[in-house]
C-alpha cells in the first residue's frame, strides 16, 4: 500500500486550544520519485484511495509547494464563500 504523507503547512492539528480544520489538498507519495496531489472527498473522511488526483510531480518539494498554494487559495475561498463551497482548482 502506498504511503500518504500529511500536508506540510503548520496549520494542521491543534494550535494552542484551537483545533484547525484539515486541508483539502494533500500529497501522496507513490514511490521515491512519484508524488500525487490529491483532493479529499469530504471533510468528514480521512484521505483515501477514492480521493481525486489533481496533479502528479516527480519532485517532492514541487508537490508540497503546489499543495501549499492550493490550500492557501482554498482557505481564502472558504472565508469568502463558506467551508468547501468552492474549489481552488
Amino acid at each position: 500500500m502506498s504511503k500518504q504523507e500529511p500536508p506540510q503547512p503548520p496549520l494542521m492539528g491543534n494550535v494552542g486550544a484551537m483545533t484547525m480544520i484539515e486541508d483539502r489538498y494533500y500529497v501522496q507519495s507513490l514511490t521515491e520519485q512519484v508524488f500525487l496531489v490529491r483532493e479529499r472527498a469530504s471533510t468528514d473522511r480521512e484521505p483515501g484511495p477514492n480521493d481525486q488526483i489533481v496533479r502528479s510531480f516527480d519532485v517532492r518539494h514541487d508537490a508540497y509547494m503546489y499543495v501549499g498554494s492550493l490550500n492557501e487559495k482554498q482557505r481564502k475561498l472558504d472565508e469568502n464563500y463558506g467551508h468547501w463551497a468552492q474549489r481552488a482548482i
